[in-house]
């Protein structure tokens, strides 16, 4: 499985010959990241937003896409791949407005989880229903997504082998967030590697143990 971060929260997944992106943003609302350009066969988003999480008007055609927070509670089969979404809010009040949801699915031996714009702990039955994911890509950058006193927690009951930090302040982004420095320290235990590369290829015999990569964005 190859995982590449375009930058903020999106990201080409390959993995059994079928290209994921999840999240893509629209490169001319998002600040200065370049335009995704590329196809896909699926595009899954987390959310409706189409600045940051659901922009489709620069993903080459044709794809299919899926949109979580209209995923039924059995999730969705798509491409041989099985999407499950997990209803959550983007901020700790849990407003009407603020549904976000998390996206997972398992491929070649990995469970993948993909936290979005989650803004809170998670309770006990989201907990059991996200499980143990190997990989976990974890929204690093502060309010207005998940603050930094809870990820410690988090990160204890979830149990990933790796994480893939996204969705925190660069140069190219226009969002108030907290750079990714922040979140590491919340992790201290944590190796943390910097691959100086925008991609990462993992498979269950090379997770290894655990360990936190910073990629690169590629756009």
């Amino acid at each position: 499985m190859r995982i590449l971060w375009y930058g903020h929260a999106a990201f080409l997944i390959e993995t059994e010959g079928t290209r994921i992106i999840l999240d893509p943003y629209t490169s001319a609302d998002a600040g200065s990241y370049a335009p995704i350009a590329d196809p896909a066969d699926l595009v899954v988003a987390s959310h409706e937003n189409a600045k940051y999480h659901s922009g489709l008007s620069e993903i080459v055609p044709p794809f299919q896409y899926l949109l979580g927070t209209e995923f039924p509670s059995e999730g969705v089969e798509a491409l041989g791949i099985r999407f499950e979404a997990i209803p959550v809010f983007e901020t700790p009040e849990k407003l009407p407005g603020d549904e976000v949801t998390i996206l997972q699915f398992r491929a070649e031996g990995l469970h993948v989880a993909f936290l979005g714009d989650l803004g809170h702990a998670l309770s006990p039955e989201e907990l059991t229903r996200l499980g143990r994911p190997e990989i976990l890509l974890f929204p690093a950058g502060g309010p207005p997504t998940i603050d930094f006193p809870l990820i410690p927690d988090l990160i204890a009951a979830l149990d990933p082998k790796l994480i893939l930090p996204m969705h925190y302040l660069t140069p190219k982004i226009n969002l108030a967030l907290q750079p990714v420095e922040r979140f590491l320290e919340c992790l201290p235990d944590w190796p943390v590697d910097r691959v100086e590369a925008s991609s990462i290829t993992v498979d269950p015999s090379n997770l290894g143990s655990r360990r936190i990569v910073v990629l690169d964005s590629a756009r």
